[in-house]
């Protein structure tokens, strides 16, 4: 029973149109291109300071507390230059590291921590980033200190926020938009060549802002006082562990 599937799977392969199987080609060349996997924690602020959200309540209001864990998914873009005073040599090929190291990142976070500045109100939930495509440039990647910088931009979207009203009154809220920011970072590298792990830390500023609100709950009527649109533009930091995937060496410097 189990070859009858095979097979199918195979003649299902088989069968599907050229787009398609080119398709799945790219994606699988993709991930042939994997080089790391890792986690992080990211904490946030708003800059310029909201209007409408804070990071603390309306108690003890502050324009920073957002925070969350995120996965990130790095693949090889490329290589440019000879770092020619590493001191450590790739062992497969005998050639001095490259210069520059390009990469292409796909990264996953949930970050929550955010409240309504007014007190007639309150306000909770989280934001989504999935995904978050990042393109980068690493500095000397095979030195133990490696800086870079990069560009992202990605899919925000609210999970289970919602509204409370000062009468109990329950109002869910949805929405979503594009993000788009930079990000400079360094890397400690505890590796030689394709294995082992680096920790590293990175501020960056991102731009995102829902700008039409999803009402739920069969809301008919908004009290005026609810906000129409929610900014979560602002700056962040975000550190965590990466390791890197063992690749098979190809023979080429």
């Amino acid at each position: 029973m189990r070859r009858l599937h095979v097979l199918a799977a195979c003649a299902a392969l088989v069968a599907t149109p050229s787009t398609v199987r080119a398709q799945i080609s790219e994606i699988a060349k993709l991930f042939s291109n994997l080089s790391g996997v890792g986690g992080f924690w990211v904490y946030a602020g708003f800059l310029p300071h909201s209007s409408v959200l804070t990071g603390g309540g309306p108690s003890s209001p502050k324009q920073s507390g957002m925070q969350g864990p995120g996965l990130v998914f790095t693949f090889e873009a490329g290589t440019a230059g000879t770092d020619s005073g590493a001191r450590r040599l790739r062992a497969a090929t005998h050639t001095t590291a490259p210069g520059w190291a390009f990469h292409f990142a796909v990264a996953y976070s949930q970050v929550t921590g955010f409240r309504s500045q007014s007190r007639s109100f309150d306000l909770r939930g989280s934001i989504r980033e999935l995904p978050r495509l990042a393109w980068f440039a690493q500095w000397r990647p095979e030195r133990r200190l490696s800086p870079y910088f990069g560009l992202h931009m990605g899919l925000v979207e609210l999970r289970s926020v919602a509204i409370y009203d000062s009468s109990g009154a329950y109002f869910p809220v949805g929405g979503s938009t594009w993000e788009v920011g930079v990000a400079m970072g360094l890397a400690t590298n505890f590796a030689a060549g394709s294995e082992g792990f680096n920790l590293f830390v990175e501020p960056g500023y991102t731009l995102r802002n829902v700008v039409s609100l999803d009402w739920g709950g069969g809301a008919k009527t908004i009290p005026a006082r609810f906000p129409r649109s929610l900014r979560f533009t602002g700056w962040e930091i975000a550190a965590g562990i990466q390791f890197r995937v063992p690749r098979p060496a190809s023979g080429r410097p």
